[in-house]
């Protein structure tokens, strides 16, 4: 199975049925209305800068991404935050609420699936907003709000969950042993972001990897099973936690590192774009994310 296919196996699902949203603006469609797979394509995963400095790759794009969750307008708007980049984020109309409470309420992170659209001046068709008749089964947008600091971009969301953290949560979609399938499948995984969860082993600590293979003193192991990869571009840390790639003790610890792979001589090197704790895998059903 190609990498793509296994990622969205792993993550596409339709949203969960939830309590409505309510979302103003002239012509609002049915509660049942919602937007799907046919209308925008299956998700893509993307980080929030990428979405923000590329927006003409991604308009009216179907994304999966994720970022720090604050209030914008309480109960009806609200920002995902990634650094400096932030994304206006609008409920959709089956969205479950739960999880964005919980993570209002913990200042946890959050993993967004929606759709990405860019925010403009008002218009209006015969008194029916111009959002409503271009993507009926989404809400509209606001009125630009630029000079009070709102974000130019949006997302809609159509599912939302909480976001694995320093509780050393996991995300599906970095099953045991991908890093060996991203190996076996080997240019078909080229400029693709992909998720894996493994051991952190340090500056190649256990040479579980050819000491001439590393390209960067700087880079170091993560383990997925028998398979070891390099992770370069960021180090072993975050926000309140950090690991010793030269200390024995921090070699039991578990990562989970999403980025972009490159197969070099049968060695998969792994340039991350978010590196966070997590827990050992392990097999679970699938949710309806």
């Amino acid at each position: 199975m190609g990498l793509r296919i296994t990622i969205l196996t792993l993550l596409l699902a339709p949203a969960l049925a939830s309590p409505q949203v309510s979302v103003g603006g002239p012509g609002r469609p049915s509660p049942g209305a919602s937007a799907s797979d046919s209308s925008y394509g299956p998700p893509r995963l993307a980080d929030i800068e990428t979405i923000t400095f590329a927006l003409d790759g991604y308009q009216r794009t179907h994304v999966i991404t994720e970022g720090q969750v604050e209030v914008l307008a309480s109960g009806q708007y609200w920002t995902l935050r990634q650094g400096s980049a932030s994304l206006l984020l609008i409920a959709g109309h089956k969205l479950d609420m739960g999880a964005l409470d919980r993570a209002l309420s913990t200042g946890g992170r959050m993993e967004i699936r929606g759709i990405v659209r860019k925010i403009r001046a008002k218009e209006y068709v015969k008194g029916v907003d111009l959002d409503l008749i271009e993507d009926p089964s989404l809400p509209p947008m606001p009125a630009p709000a630029f000079d009070q600091g709102w974000p130019r971009i949006s997302i809609t969301a159509l599912a939302i969950r909480e976001r694995a953290g320093s509780d050393g949560g996991r995300r599906e979609g970095a099953a045991p042993g991908f890093a060996r399938q991203v190996i076996e499948e080997g240019s078909a995984s080229a400029g693709r972001r992909i998720r894996i969860i493994g051991q952190f082993r340090g500056r190649n600590f256990f040479s579980d990897l050819p000491a001439n293979s590393v390209r960067n003193k700087e880079d170091w192991v993560l383990k997925d099973g028998e398979t070891a990869i390099w992770v370069t571009g960021k180090p072993p840390r975050g926000q309140g936690w950090s690991l010793d790639p030269m200390y024995k003790g921090d070699m039991s610890k578990w990562l989970e590192v999403e980025g972009k792979p490159e197969l070099v001589n049968g060695i998969l090197y792994l340039r991350a774009s978010l590196v966070i704790p997590a827990k050992a895998p392990v097999v679970e059903k699938e949710d309806d994310f």
